[in-house]
């Protein structure tokens, strides 16, 4: 009887010593990608988060500028990370898309041509004409609040100490950090927005209107008036400072800019290219978004062509 404890005991340590670690990568594994994302239980709002307050003295600057080009990005993915999902039927990367091998080289660039990569509160001062910007000016924005974004966008801009916008579908931003993996579309976790606060600016993308209904129109033109405002003050208060706003798809319609107004959203952006100046209607700001297949003239092209 003895004997056959002594076999039993070793029996279940050795079982537990080889499966134990076997159990643990399934758990994990469903814990990171086989269970879906659980919303972030608290909002950017409650973790006494503070906008970016830079808002340099360019006084001394000899020319200004009259537009700004503002770039308009997605996901940002290296190059040996892209799966089938992200290329198109006839092999073309998706539009959303850009490497960060290219991303790089165009954030090199900026620097290297010493162009003033403008924050929020500065750019919001260049439009209502409070503040002079130097000629060579650009703001950086990214839509939706994609992991990758914060995984290899954000150590690039650090590096060079730059600031951008990150427009974020409030309602999507997770509870919980997880591990990348560009198998899966990820959205970034409310720590992750935490510890990106040095760079990143946060604007309402909405909340959960993001979508479009069974006829293929964005919830934003679908949807009542009513609606709409509880969309979009929703993540006016999840983002509590927000004071920029793009429109999913970049539809939208004038009762979306009579809310906008009436949430005292200062600025609101566009997907039509154009270069941003004073002159124009701060609640239709265009925007140049920044294509997988642009080469690097393209992308001096646009810095330039003002």
């Amino acid at each position: 009887m003895k004997k056959y404890a002594i076999s039993n005991l070793l029996f279940t340590v050795f079982f537990l010593a080889l499966f134990s670690p076997l159990c643990y990568l399934l758990y994990d594994y469903l814990l990171n990608f086989g269970l879906p994302p659980v919303a972030a239980k608290q909002s950017l709002s409650e973790t006494n988060t503070a906008p970016i307050s830079v808002y340099r003295d360019f006084s001394g600057v000899e020319e200004f500028a009259d537009k700004v080009p503002v770039l308009m990005y997605h996901q940002i993915i290296p190059e040996r990370q892209l799966k089938k999902q992200h290329f198109t039927e006839k092999g073309d990367i998706n539009e959303m898309v850009v490497t960060l091998e290219e991303f790089t080289k165009q954030m090199n660039y900026l620097k290297e041509q010493n162009y003033t990569v403008l924050s929020l509160k500065e750019f919001e001062g260049f439009m209502t004409n409070q503040k002079k910007v130097p000629a060579k000016s650009v703001l950086i924005t990214f839509d939706d609040g994609f992991k990758n974004v914060f995984e290899f966008a954000y150590p690039v801009l650090k590096k060079h100490d730059f600031y951008a916008v990150n427009l974020i579908i409030t309602g999507l931003i997770t509870n919980r950090t997880v591990a990348y993996d560009s198998t899966f579309l990820q959205y970034a976790s409310i720590d992750e927005l935490k510890e990106a606060t040095d760079v990143f600016d946060y604007g309402n993308h909405t909340h959960s209107f993001h979508q479009r209904n069974d006829n293929g129109v964005s919830y934003l033109e679908a949807y009542d008036r009513e609606k709409v405002k509880e969309d979009l003050t929703l993540a006016n208060e999840w983002l509590e400072h927000s004071i920029g706003f793009a429109a999913p798809y970049g539809e939208y319609d004038t009762t979306t800019l009579d809310i906008l107004k009436e949430l005292n959203i200062k600025m609101a952006f566009t997907v039509q290219p154009g270069y941003a100046a004073p002159s124009q209607h701060i609640l239709e700001i265009p925007r140049y978004a920044v294509y997988p297949f642009y080469t690097m003239e393209d992308f001096i092209y646009i810095l330039e062509k003002r």
